[in-house]
């Protein structure tokens, strides 16, 4: 049991002050027409912490449970500050959307995945918590799909 403590303590603070003590994470996916495939969006974002927060999004290109490549892949993350005047920035900067609000986007071509992660330092009087989700996009051969997943406190 010690060494499993020392171990999470290690790995907290490895994150630079994100401490993670749960994930909280959502998902969904939707067809790619005419391919058989699907595209699926991933959010996860720490539940606990005392200063900053690590999220992660990620869409995925799939078939029959395996990686199935696309002509393009995009992956939008947004990440929001909930609370009274809260604000927040991300590590990377990512694109100002409001004062509590950035996005970040990837795309990738002739592959099945596109991720992006960072750290989240929200701020503000009484920030409650942090909304992290993921807008997915693949493309293949004129066929499109789209999915979103929101990972809420």
């Amino acid at each position: 049991m010690r060494k499993l403590f020392v171990a999470a303590a290690s790995a907290s603070l490895l994150l630079g002050g994100a401490t993670q003590a749960m994930a909280i994470s959502d998902h969904g996916e939707s067809k790619i027409p005419g391919t058989g495939a699907i595209v699926q969006a991933n959010a996860w974002h720490c539940n606990v912490y005392a200063d900053k927060c690590s999220f992660k999004t990620s869409s995925k290109a799939l078939k029959g449970g395996a990686h199935y490549k696309v002509d393009k892949i995009k992956n939008v993350a947004t990440v929001k500050a909930n609370g009274w005047n809260a604000t927040i920035s991300l590590s990377p900067s990512g694109t100002y959307v409001s004062e509590n609000t950035r996005q970040i986007a990837w795309t990738n071509t002739k592959t099945w995945v596109a991720d992006v992660s960072g750290i989240a330092d929200p701020g503000g009087a009484f920030n409650t918590s942090i909304t992290t989700c993921s807008d997915a996009s693949a493309f293949k051969s004129g066929s499109k799909g789209f999915a979103s997943a929101c990972a809420n406190d």
